[in-house]
């Protein structure tokens, strides 16, 4: 008979002794030997047990925006990292999971407000997303008219923050170039680029990449919203309406 739940996982032990009442292991001592796997800032956010699988552990970390999600045992000897999948339902619960702690503060949202390049949709609403976009991103493309076209119907302005991914070659110099030019949204839709490089323009760009790499965001397209939850990927209306909500 097949279990409910099953651990698409890689196992990778871990020699961490300490533990809580609770049987899981503390946040203190997780954290002392990930940073060995890690690489970079990160902190551990939540350690508990699963009520799904007893005597398996949740443990949430946060790098960045992005919350990664790994399993340990009770006494923390190993740690999986992978999706852990209801057979029945055949719901993701690490996905699930992940989006629901896709939040930033909002503290980091009030950062963006001077980062972004140029608006659209409801230009001087109350209700907002940001939306991080590569010029020559195919998944962007895809992505266009959903937002424009919920944006419109909803009375949302969208703020567009330009990241030029490193795989495609030429979008960090078509993201200057619309910069340098003083672009929007319909040039940038039809692909505007020149070959006007000016200083303030890529170092415009720079300050983009490094905010995103701050918040975690490496792929475009990305949304956070007005109430500080992110979306990554092509959304559904249903998906930018939890943006705004």
């Amino acid at each position: 008979m097949r279990k409910k739940l099953v651990l698409a996982l890689i196992w990778s032990p871990l020699l961490v002794g300490c533990h809580t009442l609770s049987g899981c292991p503390t946040k203190d001592n997780l954290k002392a030997h990930l940073k060995d796997f890690i690489p970079g800032q990160f902190e551990v956010e939540s350690i508990q047990e699963l009520k799904q699988m007893p005597g398996v552990c949740e443990v949430v970390l946060k790098v960045g925006a992005q919350p990664i999600i790994l399993y340990t045992n009770k006494d923390g000897k190993y740690v999986l990292a992978g999706n852990l999948i209801d057979l029945t339902s055949k719901q993701n619960l690490t996905r699930a999971r992940q989006q629901e702690l896709m939040k930033i503060s909002q503290d980091l949202l009030k950062e963006l407000q001077s980062q972004t390049d140029f608006v659209f949709g409801k230009v001087g609403s109350q209700k907002y997303i940001y939306l991080f976009t590569d010029p020559d991103c195919p998944f962007c493309k895809r992505s266009e008219a959903i937002v424009e076209k919920w944006a419109n119907e909803k009375g949302v302005e969208v703020r567009v923050i330009l990241i030029p991914i490193p795989i495609h070659p030429q979008a960090f110099g078509k993201a200057v170039a619309l910069l340098c030019d003083k672009k929007g949204w319909q040039d940038y839709k039809n692909g505007y680029t020149s070959n006007n490089q000016c200083d303030a323009g890529k170092k415009k760009i720079e300050s983009n990449l490094n905010l995103a790499a701050k918040y975690g965001i490496g792929g475009t397209p990305t949304f956070i919203g007005m109430n500080g939850k992110i979306h990554m990927g092509v959304p559904t209306e249903q998906d930018l309406d939890k943006l705004i909500n």
